[in-house]
């Protein structure tokens, strides 16, 4: 005999077999089964009927539809019950309700929410199968876009006579609210499934409770719970036959998560005995009652005051029965089960005298802690358990009561703020009250949002109740230290109250590792092969991934029926030993258990060194046997990596003893063969040698402790953060000790701080990337596509790098940075080891390590020296790739999954426009890894100031954050009006009044504003008191800056649930933001699609594959004409941050849609490869690249373009790398060829709209008439690109037809026809092409015929940094290949130059008019630019002194110091400067002069300016300009007029000409023509020019924007600040020149500096250098240099003597110094010369004009060196370091090249080794 206990009755069943169909239903289930052997049944010849107490129906029914109710069921079928057909399974209760509902459904409608997303996915999954219900037909099951959707859905299929059902929980149920009012109104049979769950109030809880259900309870619908896995299947089938009798809709309902997700081996009915069940006639009498045109009805009608009331009482009759018929239903259904069910359960004793109430899965808890009180303690103790809630049944409920009972405790898992109790305690003392029954009722609550009830918490209740004055209002299972309404269920005694024989596991894993798909496997053995009953629950912490897993396993001879975690563990497990430091792990292990570690910690040494005291005593308290394995480096031996599921499940097989090992061994090698057969039998058998591994080896080894760990000392406290909030809330909350927390430390009304993720160290990474200093080329991609802003780039100056960590190694910083120190810094402990950066990493630069050897280096400790630094993302421009990356994530360390693709999206925002962001965020991935409860990665930068997040629900998201954008609109608009007022009445001082004219000029531009928020709170505090306006603007001080709003969500909120709202807030106009994380599926929930999956792919709810393509959104929105819309990826990351930057400066409403790789795809390269699969997805026109600018449209421009204009590859081959679409092939084979080639022709067919769309504007211009040019780019990080777009326009401007496009867009077969083509490309890092170019490069490689583009003009622009090796090296490949194939330059290619004084601007313009003059072009019409300043003169206004901000004073200490001959003609001076300046060794010093006051005084005179006069510039620009000033001071100090104009200047002068002569040369110079190259060669200036063109005057507001600010000249400081501090010394030539016509010419800065004496002061600045040093002291230093390019050898000489004289070891240093004439220019003779007799240096000149004959330079005497050289750069790995003009690098380095091979290297190896020292920082070069 087999006893089964069911809670609230049992049966007993003799051993049968189940029928040939049902074990073939059986088999066909996705879960383990377990049958009942014995014989076949064979059914009854004879047909009985059903017999009802009430017949089929209700006598409302009856009365009602008395024409439509049948005469007798149309199908006469066997309905003998036989309860032996049942069948054993192991599911969960999701698995136990859909199955019933399925079978009694036609069609099913569902909207993914999590718990009860399950159901639907089990739907859906058997309707792909094709399953077919108890009817015999397969089901429609259908997602909708919402829960309100699914249930008007419902209400649809329930009114044409179907029998239908949905899913829901939470929220969802709530939506669905209306329409169950409806179909209760409408009298319709209906069952709606719920796993009972929290709703969000204060917080989103995704967990258990009856919030959810109780808020239905007033709709009419009839409401039943379960309380068990097995409950769920029977109650599902009760709901389903008990609504057909009724016609009433019925919610039945589970607890969330502790009933919907615990797998345990329950008793499944086959269809063929559910549909036994059926009351056909009751099915007939729905049908008839339906919609339909052969017998019409109208339903819904409008209804006025005289009759509403009427019909709504008329309804009454109908809930008169259905108390009794549920009640018939239970009966009938044991029947068939053997089941037996009351609507209200009585547990306990005959005589009790306090009895519980409650309802759900609490009631296990609860009678198992009765059952030990009547046991242990004798006491009169019950529980009354509640199954029909609606309609509350008063009599029937009050007859389970014993009549001796004294107090009732009603425990509600809900609660209502507001009310006089809980609804159950309120129907309770109701029920009482009406029975005149007096007793004493409490209530309170209990498990919240799933918190665990145990037995422990029920006595508490019980002990309440024993109380003289048993507390009411309480709360049980938390500590209220507030209100004081807790029970004291901590000093109840520990209980253990499971049954006998029951063996109790709890196995600890991290996310991804294997543990719970193992556990899910152990249960299927152990239900499959054995007699043993089975019980499984799983929890997780919050993360998406990586986060800690528990799972909670029971194995027994009887039914396992306690539904709470595990507390009396015989079996513990730690699957990674990071948790044995952090958690109390044996907190649970039963006395004798058995402990096991998965750690290389297999000694007591081992653990006495790492593991934590605490855990060593709990477990040698316990007496446990502990055993430790290394199970990671088993599964790496073979080839398994991280999947360690294998080996702990063989472990736990092997020490449980649950079943005998060799058995175990079978089952686990079937169940391998089974799992992963697909995979191929290498798979297989990697898997199955770990089995082996773990059996027959010696690889689990026993830790044999000594007895002295019981009595250890506990664990010093952990040392506290520094953060109250983090000390008392987050950091227990992380050490799983939350439900300790007391309720008054936690926050009210759901907020959280921020910034707190930085504190969580979760330390999950096996592996973390390490940065190789000498492959880096600071591109910081790495840093851009880190999910999880765990690496980043840090800069620092050499005072700060001098108390770094002695690991802490960098590089010379690059541009912005020049001089500084770079660093790429890894966090160690936060990282996830998900390897994106590694991919996305162009250089090589990184690579994975373990986590102990990153540790070992310091990183942990260089990751908090690194965050030490000062933030200087100021100090280069954020609006690009390498910029952006400098500027702090405001979002770090989140909890999403390894390698995400939406996180980068939003911390990229968060570096763009995070300190003054708002986020309103729907629910969903983005939700949870972005707000969990104090685990806040959004953050702050050093001021405080960060995003502010918030989050409504899920289908609400728009409208929230668009009353954010309204509000805060209102709210600044208020403030807007308040400063208006107060700049009109001249309110507070001047200062105040000219901040609040700038705010109110600048306050929607972000940047601009924020410069002086600051300023401006200081001067509204100050001044608060002064005038009421200030005080009620300094109240509003937060709406300051541009508040920028986005509205964030994922692709399921933005295409389904939230569109309606989305929709209307996009055509509001209203000025707001919105990214949408398009992952192409509902990832939260489990992968369910969406309407923006792509036909063919497979996603749940979708397993045969979509059949629809993906909805439009960005078309869709495009429509409006006034949103800006774009399409981004991070597979091209200039774009991302292009659009991003539009899409948040456009004043209305935006969409970006970002496409956002995710682990549910199936990605077969891995999340590592995420970057790479955006850029696949771009590639083949997946996912296209445009942006939607309404702003162009203004100005005559298409507002559509097109940034991935060309398909590179095939979808197909696409596909094949994501299993979402791999996986149509194996289950929908006969469609999936014909799904996958309409997707394929779907994507082109977009394409080539799209490409009609961007050309539409051009085919209706007027200059398509015009040539054609093709302008083509190869842009990394948008520079080129931005470069090839302006170019564009200025050849629309000269009447060309102009196409701008980057290299990979066009078709290079076409390069023929093209006509001509202008190439603008950059040169990555060492000599890479930029990713939008290789496709191209490749293709032109290619062999080609002779003379294949002879046709072809084209001319190339390159850009780069002449601080690299391969310098502007792709254009030179460009120009040089495609010359080769035969077509012809145009001009000759120029390099432009990040390194000359504009940028690559600076060779640009000079190229450009050769470009213009070889084209014959004709000069378009230049219009006069926009001034962005105004100029007032303001005699009154106190002018301030003027200094540019980024200069300092220094005083010169001895004067200009000439150091050649007074007679000579060449001047080199010392100066010596007294300065506080820090600086480092090859620093430069800037110097700011100033115009020579004479020359400003003439000028003035000739322009008519008075020099005293005073005047006041409105600064609306970016420019530094002096706001009051003299204009005296404005021309000596601030404006280049002694300057060289360039080309723009003449071009806007033009403009002013009143002369058409004058005009006319004026023309021709700004198109470089004419005069312009004389000009240019006599050096004339601005004021030069000015009194040439007499007749051209611009305004003093135009000539001060015409005219650029004085720039520092910089001269290599030639000092060391140890060798002498607090100075600077300068080796300067004072540069002068004769001009072609005879004019003597000196430089400005020289002529001040050779007049400067010795106490005079100028303003100056650092200018860091870009040189890198050797790690060592010791390594040798090779120099050559000429002229002044001396000055920073000295400094070097200088440093390392000094050095040499402290003790200090110093390598040999070797120089080679060139000049013209040595007896005048032999600088420093006698300072060189002593460092050669001390040793530190060897010495060699060149004079080159001392003998005409045979001029010897520098690179001669490089050349004569070679065994030295060789010896000193490769032996020694010494540095070389050239300084001099631009001609001078080369020859250098080809002699030393030439030294290289004379020590035995061949050409290629010297020339190799040359370029491993460039890229390695060992050869540097400083040049003009």
């Amino acid at each position: 005999q087999l006893e089964c206990n069911h809670f609230f009755g049992s049966f007993t069943m003799k051993r049968s077999i189940i029928s040939r169909r049902s074990l073939a239903v059986a088999k066909r289930a996705t879960r383990s089964v377990t049958t009942v052997s014995g014989t076949d049944v064979t059914p009854t010849t004879s047909v009985p009927t059903r017999t009802y107490a009430t017949g089929p129906f209700t006598q409302a029914v009856v009365e009602a539809f008395k024409p439509q109710i049948p005469a007798g069921p149309s199908v006469q079928i066997d309905r003998t019950p036989n309860p032996k057909c049942q069948y054993y399974l192991s599911v969960d209760g999701a698995y136990a309700t859909a199955y019933v509902a399925y079978g009694l459904s036609d069609a099913i409608f569902i909207y993914p929410i999590t718990p009860s997303s399950v159901l639907g996915e089990l739907s859906d999954v058997w309707m792909a199968q094709g399953k077919k219900n108890c009817f015999g037909q397969v089901v429609d099951v259908r997602e909708m876009q919402s829960e309100a959707g699914a249930a008007g859905a419902v209400h649809g299929a329930l009114a044409v006579g179907a029998m239908s059902t949905t899913y829901t929980a939470s929220q969802g149920l709530l939506l669905m609210i209306p329409n169950i009012y409806k179909i209760t109104g409408e009298l319709l049979p209906c069952v709606i499934h719920v796993t009972a769950r929290e709703i969000a109030g204060q917080a989103l809880s995704i967990f258990g409770g009856h919030q959810d259900v109780m808020a239905v309870r007033q709709t009419g619908a009839a409401m039943l719970s379960s309380f068990s896995v097995q409950q769920s299947h029977d109650f599902a089938l009760i709901s389903h036959i008990a609504t057909l009798r009724c016609s009433l809709p019925f919610i039945h309902f589970m607890d969330g998560f502790r009933t919907s997700h615990e797998v345990n081996k329950i008793l499944l009915l086959p269809y063929e005995e559910i549909r036994k069940l059926v009351p056909d006639e009751a099915v007939q009498l729905h049908r008839a009652r339906a919609l339909n045109p052969m017998h019409p009805t109208l339903r819904g009608s409008n209804q006025g005051p005289d009759v509403f009331f009427q019909n709504q009482e008329r309804a009454n009759p109908f809930y008169t029965d259905v108390v009794k018929i549920v009640q018939e239903t239970m009966d009938q259904v044991a029947k068939h089960t053997g089941r037996s069910y009351k609507l209200y359960e009585y547990f306990g004793a005959p005589d009790a005298e306090n009895v519980l109430v409650l309802m759900g899965s609490a009631s296990t808890a609860a009678m198992e802690a009765c059952d030990w009180l009547m046991k242990n303690k004798k006491e009169k103790v019950g529980v009354v358990m509640i199954h029909l809630y609606r309609p509350f049944a008063q009599e029937e409920f009050l007859k389970v009561f014993p009549k001796t009972v004294k107090r009732v405790s009603v425990l509600d898992r809900c609660k209502e703020i507001t009310s006089q109790g809980e609804p159950l305690f309120v129907d309770t003392v109701t029920a009482f009250a009406r029975g005149n029954r007096k007793v004493d009722i409490v209530g309170g609550r209990y498990g919240l949002g799933s918190k665990d009830v145990t037995p422990e918490l029920m006595m508490a209740a019980f002990t309440n109740l024993r109380q003289a004055q048993p507390k009411t209002n309480f709360t049980l299972g938390i500590r209220d230290d507030l209100t004081n309404t807790s029970l004291p269920y901590w000093e109840e005694p520990r209980i253990d109250t499971v049954p006998p024989g029951t063996v109790q596991c709890v196995f600890w894993g991290i996310g991804s590792d294997g543990t719970v798909g193992a556990n899910r496997s152990a249960i299927k053995i152990i239900g499959d092969k054995t007699d043993r009953m089975s019980q499984a629950y799983f929890s997780f912490d919050a993360f998406k991934s990586g986060g800690v897993t528990q799972s909670h396993l029971r194995f027994g001879p009887t039914a396992i029926t306690s539904q709470y975690l595990v507390t009396n563990a015989d079996y513990l497990a730690c699957h990674f030993s990071e948790y044995a430091k952090r958690f109390r792990l044996a907190d649970n292990i039963r006395m004798g258990g058995t402990f096991v570690l998965n750690s290389r910690y297999d000694t007591v040494e081992d653990w006495n060194r790492e593991i934590p005291a605490a855990l060593r005593k709990k477990l040698a308290q316990m007496k446990a046997k502990v055993y430790n394995i290394d199970a990671r480096k088993i599964c790496n031996d073979a080839g398994l990596g991280k999947r360690i599921n294998m080996v702990m499940q063989t472990v736990f097989f092997k020490l449980s003893n649950v079943i005998p090992i060799k058995d175990a061994v079978h089952y686990l090698k079937e169940s391998v063969r089974e799992e992963y057969g697909k995979k191929g039998d290498k798979v297989v058998e990697m898997n199955q040698s770990v089995i082996d591994v773990v059996v027959s080896g010696d690889a689990l080894k026993e830790i044999k402790y000594p007895e002295s760990w019981a009595t250890l000392a506990d664990d010093p406290p952990l040392p506290s953060t520094g953060n109250d909030f983090v000390d008392k809330v987050m950091r227990p909350m992380m050490l799983f000790r939350g439900n300790d927390l007391p309720t008054s430390v936690i926050l009210p009304g759901g907020q959280y701080p921020v910034a707190t993720t930085q504190y969580a160290k979760r330390a999950i990474a096996a592996t973390v990337p390490l940065w190789k200093a000498n492959n880096c080329t600071q591109c910081n991609y790495c840093s851009f596509t880190c999910p999880h802003a765990v690496i980043r780039p840090f800069v620092l100056n050499d005072q700060e790098l001098a108390k770094a960590p002695k690991t802490f190694e960098t590089r010379k910083a690059k541009g912005d940075y020049a001089g500084m120190n770079y660093r790429i810094q890894i966090a160690p402990l936060d990282c996830t080891g998900c390897e994106v950066c590694v991919h996305s990493c162009p250089d090589d630069a990184l690579e994975m390590i373990d986590v102990e050897k990153s540790l070992a280096n310091g990183d942990n400790e260089n990751w908090d020296f690194a965050c030490s630094l000062p933030e200087r993302g100021f100090m280069t421009d954020r609006n690009s790739v390498k910029g952006s990356q400098f500027q702090r994530p405001l979002l770090e360390f989140s909890g999403a999954c390894e390698g995400c693709g939406e996180t980068p999206y939003v911390k990229l925002l968060t570096q763009l426009f995070g300190e003054r962001m708002i986020i309103a965020n729907a629910t969903g991935c983005s939700s949870i890894w972005g707000g969990t409860a104090s685990f806040t990665p959004y953050a702050t930068n050093q001021k405080g100031h960060g995003p502010a997040w918030g989050n409504s629900l899920f289908e609400d998201n728009a409208e929230y954050g668009f009353g954010m954008a309204v509000a805060t609109a209102q709210r600044r608009g208020k403030l807007a009006s308040l400063a208006e007022a107060a700049v009109e009445k001249k309110v507070g001082d001047a200062n105040l009044q000219k901040l609040l004219g700038q705010w109110l000029r600048d306050r929607t531009n972000g940047d601009k504003c924020a410069k002086y928020t600051e300023q401006l709170i200081e001067a509204l505090e100050a001044q608060r008191k002064a005038d009421p306006l200030i005080a009620q603007m300094a109240d509003l001080k937060d709406q300051l800056p541009n508040i920028s709003q986005w509205i964030i969500g994922g692709d399921g909120w933005a295409n389904d649930i939230g569109y309606g709202g989305l929709d209307h807030v996009l055509a509001s106009a209203q000025n707001l933001n919105v990214l949408v994380l398009d992952t192409e599926m509902y990832s939260n929930t489990g992968g369910q699609m969406s309407k923006s999956s792509h036909l063919a792919s497979v996603s749940k709810f979708a397993l045969g594959g979509k059949k629809t393509v993906k909805k439009a959104l960005g078309e869709m929105a495009m429509s409006y004409g006034n949103v800006y819309v774009a399409s981004i990826s991070l597979g091209n990351m200039a774009h991302c941050v292009k659009a991003m930057l539009e899409a948040e400066s456009y004043e209305g409403p935006s969409l970006l849609l970002a496409y956002a790789p995710c682990i549910e795809q199936g990605l077969r390269a891995g999340m590592a490869k995420m970057v790479q699969e955006c850029e696949a997805a771009i590639d083949c026109g997946y996912w296209p690249l445009y942006r939607y600018d309404p702003r162009l449209e203004d100005q005559g421009k298409n507002p559509f373009q097109l940034d991935s204009k060309r398909l590179k590859t095939e979808v197909l081959d696409f596909l094949k790398k994501e299993n979402r679409f791999i996986n149509l092939d194996k289950n929908n084979p006969k469609q999936a060829p014909m799904l996958k080639k309409k997707l394929s022709e779907q994507i082109k067919g977009r394409m080539n709209r799209y490409k009609r769309q961007a050309e539409s504007h051009k085919a209706t211009a007027a200059v398509a008439s015009g040539p054609r040019v093709a302008i083509l780019y190869g842009s990394e990080t948008g520079n080129a690109e931005a470069l090839s777009r302006q170019l564009g326009s200025d050849f629309e401007r000269r009447e060309y037809s102009a196409t701008v496009q980057s290299l990979d867009d066009i078709d290079p077969s076409e390069l023929p026809t093209m006509g001509l083509v202008v190439i603008c490309i950059a040169t990555c890092g060492q000599g890479a092409f930029p990713k939008n170019c290789q496709a191209f490069w490749a293709e032109l490689q290619k062999p080609k015929e002779a003379g294949w583009l002879k046709d072809l003009k084209y001319c190339v622009f390159g850009l780069g940094d002449s601080s690299y090796y391969f310098f502007n090296y792709t254009a030179k490949l460009v120009d040089a290949r495609m010359a080769e194939l035969g077509a012809q330059r145009l001009v000759p290619t120029m390099f432009g130059d990040d390194g000359d004084e504009d940028k690559f601007e600076t060779k640009f313009n000079e190229w450009i008019p050769t470009v213009w003059q070889a084209l014959g072009t004709k000069t378009p019409e230049n219009k006069l630019f926009e001034p962005t300043i105004t100029v007032n003169l303001t005699p009154d206004a106190t002018p301030a002194e003027w200094s540019f901000s980024h200069s300092t004073p220094v005083q010169s200490k001895t004067g200009a110091v000439r150091i050649t001959p007074k007679d000579y003609q060449r001047n080199f001076v010392t100066i010596e400067w007294k300065t506080d300046l820090p600086y480092s060794i090859g620093d430069s010093l800037g110097v700011f002069p100033e115009n020579n006051k004479q020359s400003v005084t003439d000028f003035l005179t000739f322009y008519g300016l008075d020099p005293k006069a005073v005047v006041t510039i409105d600064n609306r620009g970016v420019r530094e300009l002096p706001e009051c000033i003299t204009v005296e001071n404005l021309f000596t100090k601030v404006l280049d007029i002694l300057g060289k104009p360039n080309r723009r200047f003449y071009q806007n002068l033009a403009h002013f000409a009143t002369d058409a002569g004058e005009k006319e040369r004026l023309v021709q110079m700004g198109n470089g023509q004419g005069e312009y190259s004389k000009v240019l060669a006599e050096t004339y200036h601005y004021a030069d020019m000015l009194k040439l063109f007499k007749s051209a005057k611009p305004p003093l507001q135009y000539l001060i924007e015409m005219v650029p600010n004085i720039k520092p000249r910089y001269y290599s400081i030639s000092s060391s600040p140890k060798h002498t501090p607090g100075e600077v010394h300068s080796l300067v030539l004072i540069d002068t020149w004769t001009t072609p016509s005879g004019r003597f010419r000196t430089g400005l800065t020289c002529t001040m500096l050779e007049k400067l004496q010795a106490g005079q002061v100028v303003q100056g600045c650092i200018h860091p250098t870009a040189m890198e040093f050797p790690d060592s002291d010791e390594r040798p230093k090779v120099m050559a240099g000429i002229g002044s390019g001396l000055a920073p050898f000295v400094a070097f000489l200088r440093e390392r003597s000094w050095k040499r004289k402290q003790g200090i070891k110093v390598g040999q240093m070797v120089l080679y110094f060139g000049n013209q004439y040595e007896k005048k220019e032999y600088l420093l003779k006698e300072e060189l010369e002593s460092y050669v007799k001390e040793g530190l240096l060897h010495l060699r000149t060149a004079f080159s004009r001392d003998d005409p004959k045979k001029k010897v330079y520098v690179q001669d005497l490089v050349k004569k060196d070679p065994e030295l050289l060789y010896d000193l750069l490769v032996k020694q790995k010494g540095s070389v370091y050239v300084c001099g003009n631009r001609n001078m690098p080369k020859p250098v380095q080809n002699s030393i090249k030439h030294c290289l091979m004379n020590g035995g290297m061949t050409d290629k190896q010297a020339e190799d080794y040359i370029v491993e020292m460039y890229t390695t920082g060992r050869f540097n070069i400083e040049s003009w």
